[in-house]
């Protein structure tokens, strides 16, 4: 907390959410609500469903004058949680290794870092959500060191997480603020207008099935791998930790639930809690083909349900069902040690299955997937 200029009343400390509108970033804005920071949520667009008692900007990252503004409305601020992100639309795989996109997502970190430092000079840290692909498990016929660990070497390739490290670095270095970067595996969250989620797409899918009264087909590949995943809200909570934590200065943390995972062990999960019947083995199916052609049936269900969710998928959930078509048939066993983090201080975990179905549940009484029948 800090003092208010001019009174003795005490006022919450004050956080920009970076992304506020993504898979991580809602959580995140919840997270720091629910521990009493005054926060300022931003996107490139407005939220379908504002988090009650957040302060909601619309900014361009990629524009350094609106980030400028942005700072100039939310004036000085003690944090920023950056869950942003850019990806490309329709390339969203290929374009992970771009020079192009690892320059935009430098960007767009640095020219909020710029703005927060001309105009803040309480600012003390800056927590940013990374993934497993600076373990480079998109990296085709990658050695892989299993579990992952933070301090693994670097399979050198262009990655936007690698540029993030290096700038964070070398600029808080012999400063006052500091930062923590967190690595997630598959992340279990996010709503309308979510681009990458692939836990809603797949809901979508299988909520569709029962519907259309087919069963829920398994689309992942024959060599399942092994995988872990991360709650959306315990990552919001972990990033609340980290602000306060002496531990989490200048460190990269794994975070996931703490358990590990295989599509097959989840499908049924899916499938019941969407009331579908699961299906036969459909490797090798094109969830964004699938999705084109599951359009019309989708927007029968919005009318039909009276849905909160866009009648198109698109606006829906973005590029998330390109991203199923790169995690269901991999086969890559990516697991990562949590042992860092739990050193340090922060000591959560979640149950998937529990997780998945209370998520699925959630998603139906927003109105964001069908209501079972």
């Amino acid at each position: 907390m800090r003092r208010a200029g001019g009174c003795s009343g005490i006022v919450p400390r004050r956080v920009i959410v970076a992304g506020a509108t993504g898979v991580t970033g809602a959580s995140a804005v919840a997270a720091f609500l629910a521990a009493g920071w005054e926060v300022h949520a931003t996107a490139r667009r407005s939220p379908a469903r504002p988090v009650a008692g957040a302060r909601y900007h619309r900014t361009d990252l990629l524009d350094r004058a609106a980030c400028a503004a942005l700072l100039h409305q939310t004036g000085p601020v003690d944090a920023v949680a950056f869950c942003a992100i850019n990806e490309v639309p329709g390339s969203l795989v290929e374009k992970w290794t771009d020079p192009g996109q690892v320059e935009r997502n430098r960007a767009m970190l640095v020219h909020l870092l710029d703005a927060v430092l001309a105009t803040s000079p309480a600012f003390r840290h800056i927590a940013v959500v990374h993934g497993t692909k600076a373990y480079g498990v998109h990296l085709p016929g990658a050695r892989l060191s299993l579990p992952h660990r933070e301090d693994d070497p670097r399979l050198e390739h262009e990655n936007f997480y690698f540029a993030h490290e290096d700038e964070l670095a070398r600029r808080a270095r012999g400063q006052a603020w500091s930062w923590t970067i967190f690595r997630a595996p598959i992340i279990l969250g996010g709503g309308i207008g979510t681009n990458l989620s692939n836990f809603l797409a797949l809901g979508v899918i299988a909520s569709l099935a029962r519907l259309a009264g087919r069963p829920f087909d398994f689309l992942a590949g024959p060599d399942e791998g092994l995988f872990e995943v991360v709650d959306a809200d315990l990552l919001g909570r972990a990033m609340v930790w980290a602000m306060g934590a002496a531990s989490a200065r200048g460190e990269i943390f794994n975070i996931a639930n703490g358990d590990v995972a295989r599509w097959r062990s989840l499908w049924p999960v899916i499938a019941h809690a969407c009331g579908a019947m699961p299906g036969a083995d459909r490797p090798g199916q094109s969830c964004v083909a699938l999705a084109r052609a599951l359009a019309p049936e989708w927007a029968d269900a919005v009318a039909r349900h009276g849905l909160a969710a866009p009648a198109d998928l698109g606006a829906f959930l973005g590029e998330s069902f390109a991203l199923l078509d790169f995690a269901l048939p991999s086969g890559i066993v990516s697991v990562m040690s949590t042992i860092k983090l739990r050193k340090a201080g922060f000591h959560e975990c979640e149950d998937t299955p529990e997780r998945l179905r209370a998520w699925l549940a959630r998603w139906q009484a927003e109105g964001l997937l069908p209501p079972t029948e």
